[in-house]
């Protein structure tokens, strides 16, 4: 018996009609509903996302002994899984505060997707989770700017990329034992830049072009300071050109290309990381 998949009028569910086929003739059995999973469709979130994780890897291989069991990989595989579904959390999250907590169904999805990737973390994090205990503050800030209705200040995005490159530092520790705030400064002034750079081809003005430059200069100057290798920040130097020349570019464009940059982040890591 096909099942035809039929987007309903509702943002919360999916019609199914189920069809019995006799003949020529198509029959509908019944009509029923299931509820949408809420998952997180801002790509860019995903390409920073897993571009970190990846970075935490070629980061900790070289400084490891791998075992032949590959224990490691199903750790930090694990934990991977694990912090997809945290951040899958941020929707039910966001649309339990605008109803301000009436939405049940986003309820659910809450406790759903922050009890599984919870326990997912848990094995491999409790023996640093005091170390961890810090960043719960990002968590609370960005539940804080959502209560304030400001999910897409610059502040709020800068946050949310906060959280996002935080999954270096945890893939990196579940890998090596350590807790790496070199690397995780590394990838967040790295992926900041991105934030500037979308402004900048959304606003288009003076201020944030002088803003993007100034940008990789201080995270040139940070890099220096913490003794990071600045061959790292190579990618950013098309943030500055684009901010010099501003030639039109459509957003799907610059998508492509701060991927391009991510996955070039990755490569520079496993060369250049100490």
């Amino acid at each position: 018996m096909p099942v035809a998949i039929i987007p309903g009028s509702s943002d919360k569910y999916i019609e199914l009609n189920e069809e019995k086929i006799q003949g020529d003739k198509k029959f509908v059995v019944h009509n029923r509903y299931i509820m949408k999973v809420p998952f997180v469709k801002e790509w860019g979130s995903w390409v920073v996302f897993v571009s970190c994780c990846l970075t935490a890897v070629a980061a900790a291989v070289p400084r490891i002994s791998l075992e032949p069991g590959g224990d490691i990989f199903i750790g930090s595989g694990l934990t991977i899984i694990g912090l997809a579904l945290l951040i899958n959390a941020k929707n039910p999250a966001a649309s339990l505060i605008r109803s301000k907590g009436r939405n049940t169904e986003q309820l659910i999805w809450l406790l759903f997707f922050t009890i599984t990737g919870g326990a997912l973390l848990a094995p491999f994090l409790f023996s640093g989770i005091k170390d961890f205990m810090v960043f719960f503050l990002l968590v609370l800030l960005y539940v804080l700017l959502l209560m304030m209705g400001r999910e897409h200040h610059i502040l709020a995005e800068m946050n949310g990329f906060a959280l996002l490159t935080l999954s270096a530092p945890i893939v990196y520790f579940v890998m090596s034992g350590e807790l790496s705030m070199k690397l995780y400064a590394a990838v967040l002034i790295f992926f900041w830049a991105g934030v500037f750079k979308v402004r900048l081809r959304i606003r288009k003005t003076h201020f944030f072009r002088m803003a993007m430059v100034l940008y990789c200069m201080a995270a040139a100057a940070a890099y220096l300071l913490l003794n990071i290798s600045i061959m790292l920040l190579l990618p950013l130097l098309e943030n500055v050109v684009s901010a010099v020349v501003m030639r039109e570019e459509k957003l799907r464009e610059t998508g492509y290309i701060e991927l391009s940059k991510s996955i070039a982040f990755i490569i520079l890591i496993a060369f250049f990381w100490q």
